[in-house]
This record gives structure tokens, C-alpha cells and sequence, in this order.
């Protein structure tokens, strides 16, 4: 087994904090964060030879640890989008290249009312947890659990009543809406306390997998926002919302899709920390203008990464986002760990470019 604790020393790991936490309080820090991701399922595997989930964690940690500047080592213990509504007894089902959806439990509206909280570690939650305690006896050193696709109030009770069924819902049975929503955001600050009191140092914000010190909140996606009206988000969507930031004493927001009609709304979430947007469904100057005290990501949609970007060099994204940032705004920068020479790369272009004003 791959042995981390020489690429993470003590001193490594004190620096890196005491970064993100100047970073999450508002300091300069002189550039943006780099959040270095392996997209190769096994960057180390030998060819023909299938990794074990253990082998590839470790080897993520690791393939991370020699090519990032500011990641700290955690690893995810259930990336589905499925996971939290899992624990409410629906069956998972997998597509041949992993994806993951879930069968509803509620056919009826009536069938809200009666919905009871699991545990925070029933569902998938409870297995993957016992995989990442028998990963981790495996390294040389502790590393973090970081929770799992921590998809918010709405996406998780649509995925108990379907997705359609769910929204007419809001019109004709708006009280079983808000029942479901009541017990999910239960469920939600469930498993956030659960890793957290559980798990010293566990990771509370999933995507991006970057740092959020625990005093400014945790971290949350909102992939069904953009599903909705901005008047159903603010009565199914923000109260619950709030809820979770006000129990963590803030949130930092991810959202794929194209959500600026819902912008009010969301300047109205209680100690909003960031945005985590996708190009071309958010404009980068746009969101800075809108929110200019946040931290901001953005990513690259695929067929956005193939149309426009297919030809250039693997920094192309890098340098269409400096064009568009203005220096006073708190920026992480999601970048690929595949091939160690990319973030050397970047940093160069970060240090030539990123001058604050």
C-alpha cells in the first residue's frame, strides 16, 4: 500500500491551513486557491490491472499530494447523488458506468406526512463510512473522511417523490412538499454533525474538495434550483436552506446549472461563504458583480470544455478565467491533477498574471 505520510509533513499541512483560513476570512493571499483533481479513476494502476476502491483512494491522495499546492488530503466516503436520500430505504440502482439513481418512496402525497428521519448513517452512508475506516487502516498517516454528495432539501425529496411529481406537488399539495422538506433538511444537519462530532477534521464542504474551515459553515449543492420558479425557491428552497446555514453558521453553494433568475433569492441566504457556478449557464462577470464578497469556482460544462476549448492548451480555461476576474475577488481555481506538469503550469501563468491591484 502507498505510503502518504511524506507527502503531507506536519509542516506542509500547517501552512496549507493557516492559508485557507486567511483565504475564508477575506486576506490577500496573493493568488487564487488551486484545487487539484485526479479524473483518472486509478492514475497509478498498472495496465490491465483493475485497483481495489482502497488502492485508488490512496493512490487520489497521493497523485494529489505531488501535484497540489493547497490540497489538504481527505477522502469522499459516498460520491453518489444518492447518498443522503439512501437512507430512507429507496432501492439504488447503478448504470453499467456507475451513475446512480434511486426509486421514489412517496406515490402518494398523504405518504409525506408519515416520513420519519433515519439515521445519519442509514443508506449508503453506513457502508461507505465502514470502507473509508478499513481505507484508512491502511495509510501511514489519519486522513479525514469528506462528506458525502451533500445534494440540498429539494434535490434530496425529489429524489424520494421523483422529480415531476415533486414540483406539480408544489401547486397541488404544497404542505407535503414542505413536510418531505422538513424531515430531508433534518436528515441533512444529521450527517453533517454526525462526521463532524465522529470524525476530527472531517471535510464538510464535498464540491469543490476544497478546504472550508469549520467556523464558516459547510458545503452544499443546489443542482435543483434551477428546476424550479424563482418564487418556488423562495418558498420551498430558501427557509430550508437557512435552516442548515444557520445551524453551521454559514454555507458555501454549488449549483450546475443556470440560476441567475433565482439571484435575489439567493443573496438572501443567511452567511452565504461562496459559489461554486458552471460556464456557460453562469456568466464569470456577471456572479462576481452579483456577489462581490464570496468566494467564487466555476467549472467548465462539457460540451462547453469540447466546443471551446477542445483545440488549445490545457491552460486555455485558466486564462479566459484571469481575463475575467478582477483581483479583489476570492477565487478557487479547479484544475486537473492527471499530468504533474499542470500546475507547476498554472502557477507560472498565476504568478505572471494574477497582480493584485
Amino acid at each position: 500500500m502507498t505510503q502518504l505520510r511524506p507527502y503531507y509533513p506536519q509542516p506542509v499541512l500547517d501552512e496549507r491551513f493557516a492559508r485557507y483560513d486567511a483565504f475564508w476570512r477575506g486576506a490577500d493571499i496573493g493568488r487564487p486557491i488551486i484545487i487539484a483533481i485526479p479524473w483518472n479513476n486509478a492514475p497509478f494502476a498498472d495496465a490491465g490491472q483493475p485497483r481495489c476502491w482502497e488502492q485508488t483512494a490512496a493512490d487520489h491522495l497521493l497523485h494529489r499530494a505531488m501535484v497540489g499546492v493547497d490540497v489538504l488530503p481527505s477522502i469522499c466516503i459516498a460520491n453518489e447523488t444518492v447518498a443522503l436520500a439512501s437512507a430512507f430505504g429507496g432501492q439504488v440502482h447503478y448504470s453499467q458506468d456507475g451513475k446512480a439513481w434511486i426509486d421514489p418512496i412517496i406515490t402518494d402525497p398523504q405518504q409525506a406526512f408519515a416520513l420519519v428521519r433515519p439515521n445519519p448513517t442509514d443508506g449508503l452512508l453506513g457502508p461507505s463510512l465502514a470502507r473509508y475506516r478499513e481505507t484508512i487502516k491502511l495509510l501511514d498517516m489519519v486522513v479525514p473522511p469528506q462528506v458525502p454528495d451533500m445534494q440540498g432539501p429539494l434535490q434530496t425529496a425529489a429524489q424520494l417523490w421523483n422529480e415531476e411529481p415533486f414540483i406539480y406537488a408544489m401547486y397541488d399539495h404544497p404542505e407535503a412538499v414542505h413536510a418531505t422538506l422538513r424531515v430531508v433538511t433534518d436528515l441533512i444537519i444529521e450527517v453533517y454533525r454526525h462526521l463532524s462530532d465522529h470524525y476530527p477534521g472531517a471535510e464538510l464542504m464535498n464540491y469543490p474538495p476544497s478546504h472550508l474551515p469549520r467556523r464558516f459553515g459547510v458545503g452544499m449543492t443546489e443542482d435543483f434550483m434551477h428546476l424550479v420558479t424563482p418564487e418556488q425557491y423562495e418558498e420551498f428552497g430558501l427557509p430550508y436552506v437557512n435552516r442548515i446555514s444557520d445551524a453551521f453558521g454559514g454555507i458555501f453553494i454549488h449549483c450546475c446549472g443556470r440560476f441567475k433568475q433565482h439571484w435575489p433569492v439567493v443573496q438572501r441566504i443567511h452567511n452565504l461563504r461562496g459559489l461554486d457556478t458552471m460556464y456557460p449557464y453562469t456568466n464569470p462577470q456577471e456572479v462576481y458583480e452579483a456577489f462581490p464578497n464570496i468566494v467564487h469556482s466555476m467549472g467548465l460544462d462539457y460540451a462547453e470544455s469540447h466546443r471551446n476549448f477542445k483545440d488549445a492548451s490545457p491552460d486555455a480555461w485558466l486564462e479566459f478565467l484571469i481575463e475575467r476576474t478582477p483581483r479583489n475577488i476570492r477565487w478557487q481555481f479547479v484544475t486537473e491533477a492527471d499530468n504533474k506538469q499542470t500546475v507547476p503550469r498554472q502557477l507560472q501563468i498565476i504568478e505572471e498574471r494574477w497582480t493584485r491591484q
